[in-house]
């Protein structure tokens, strides 16, 4: 497991990488990443809707942390990091997703140099950190 001040835990930072975050695909993981003042955090979602079953989710999730763990050396300095998981990161090899890992991580300075993808607010309340005032 991560230390807890290497992982994103509130929904703010989260909802502000789904916003605001530049993204890296890859066949195994989304990869959305954004700038921030701190060391590196990293997060981790799995949907329901992919993975059907919480064996599978934290299947999917211990995998990915394993090979952060092994990569730590390699990890950008100071963003923040979410992965977006698919299902195929439970049929892929250790290996070949640590490989596909280093391969996002070299990838990070172009998407950053890139504008981020405008994205619809899905924020109704004006309490929401995303929320954007229509007028």
């Amino acid at each position: 497991m991560l230390p807890k001040n290497e992982r994103l835990r509130r929904a703010k930072d989260f909802a502000l990488l789904s916003q605001k975050g530049r993204v890296v695909y890859s066949p195994f993981y989304a990869l959305r990443i954004r700038a921030s003042q701190e060391p590196t955090k990293v997060g981790f979602v799995t949907s329901a809707k992919v993975f059907k079953t919480a064996v599978a989710r934290n299947r999917g999730k211990r995998r990915m942390r394993d090979i952060l763990r092994l990569l730590k050396a390699e990890w950008p300095t100071k963003m923040d990091i979410l992965f977006i998981l698919k299902l195929e990161v439970l049929k892929a090899d250790f290996s070949e997703l640590q490989a596909m890992v280093r391969r996002s991580f070299e990838k990070i300075p172009e998407a950053m140099s890139k504008p981020p993808t405008p994205r619809k607010l899905k924020a109704r309340k004006k309490s929401s950190v995303v929320y954007k005032n229509e007028s």
